[in-house]
Formats: structure tokens, sequence, C-alpha cells
């Protein structure tokens, strides 16, 4: 009874020590890919696709090399949240009898990161070496990451937020779950942006704000006790 007892109790901390690990990861790489442009390509910054087609088409042609490096670490992040979904999942779907929560997190979570993904690899395209001028059709292309990237993102990161939310009834305080059906709200509000640009601020403040979110609700995952 021991020695089937020891490998179960290894397997929930490697995995709690998981959680938070690839919270954090998932954060920290998106947060270089914004400050790796600027930093790279100094003088630029990443164009308004709303904004006009010369101040997008000079980005691109002169930061190319610092947007694929960035592309490169939004998908890393993206792979990050790839990970973290399931490990959320298992752990609502150890602990509950709903099923809901733990299909909520994982299939929130499993989109956001596709739309990541495809938003990082199709900007990645756009930039390849070698690449032909697009000339005024670039604009339009470049409206294709934004849209994963941004509206298509933020309507799985909702669902996410709310997965997690929902499932972490009794585990985190009531403060910080309200905060995640908050946050899952704000997401959920910059879908619109495909219909008007006003709804556009709720996409940085549902990203940031929820990336420090799923850090601290990983911790308290992480901090809960073993069940028996």
């Amino acid at each position: 009874m021991k020695d089937d007892a020891t490998p179960r109790f290894e397997e929930s901390h490697c995995a709690r020590k998981a959680l938070i690990i690839f919270a954090v990861l998932h954060f920290l790489f998106f947060f270089a890919s914004l400050i790796a442009i600027p930093i790279l390509a100094p003088g630029s910054r990443i164009p308004n696709p709303f904004g006009n087609d010369a101040g997008v088409r000079a980005f691109f042609l002169t930061a190319s090399s610092a947007i694929r490096i960035s592309d490169f670490l939004q998908l890393a992040s993206a792979l990050c949240l790839t990970v973290l979904s399931p490990l959320l999942s298992d752990a609502f779907s150890a602990s509950r009898r709903s099923k809901l929560p733990s299909w909520l997190t994982l299939t929130g979570g499993t989109g956001a990161s596709i739309m990541l993904s495809l938003s990082a690899l199709i900007s990645w395209a756009i930039v390849a070496p070698g690449q032909a001028d697009l000339g005024s059709s670039l604009h339009a292309f470049q409206f294709i990451p934004f849209l994963l990237g941004g509206p298509g993102w933020a309507g799985f990161f909702a669902i996410f937020l709310a997965g997690i939310s929902i499932g972490a009834r009794g585990i985190a305080p009531r403060w910080l779950r309200s905060a995640g059906y908050f946050l899952s709200f704000v997401s959920a509000l910059a879908t619109p942006v495909l219909l008007s640009i006003v709804f556009s601020p709720c996409l940085p403040i549902a990203r940031f704000l929820g990336f420090i979110w799923l850090i601290v609700v990983s911790v308290y995952l992480a901090r809960r006790p073993v069940a028996a």
C-alpha cells in the first residue's frame, strides 16, 4: 500500500510544481515577445492594425528580424499554455464530480493556445526570409495574426478563465474566483472588436491581468491539500 501511494504523491507533487512553472513561463515568453521588437529594432513599435498602410509597411520592412524572434517567443508562450491547460483540467477532474470545469478549462485553454500559435506562425510567414513584397496587400495580411491572437484568442481565453473560476470553488478564495469571472467577462468583451475598435482596450486588460491571475491561481492549486 505504501509503495502504491509513493508514486502517486510524487506525481501529484510534480504536477503542482509544473502548474506554477508553466503559468510563469507562459507570461514571461509573451512579455519577452513584446519587448523583443523595441530592443532588437530600436525606434520600431507594433503598429495599430487599424492604422495607415504606410506605418504598417514601414514596420514589417524595417523590423523583420525582430518580428521573427518575437513570433518565436510568442509561439513558446502558446506552447506553455498548451501544457498548462490539461494540468489545470486534470486538477479539477480529480477533485470534482462535475466535469464541466474540466472541459471548459481544457477546451478554452487549448483553443486559446491554438489561436496564439497560428497568430505567431502566420506573422512569421509574412516576414519570412526571401518573402516577396506583398505590396498593398500587406496591411490586409497583417490583420490575420491580429484577428487570431486578438479576438480569436480572447474568446477561447474567456472560456478558459471561466472554467478555472468554476473549478477553483472551495480551493481559491472568493475574491480570486470573482476576479476570474470578471476577467473572463472582459476577455469575452474583446471579441466584438471585430465589429468596433472601441472594444480593443479589453484585449490588453484581459491578457496581462489574466496572466497574473493564472499565476496566482496556480499557486493556490499547488498549495491545496493532497487528497487521501
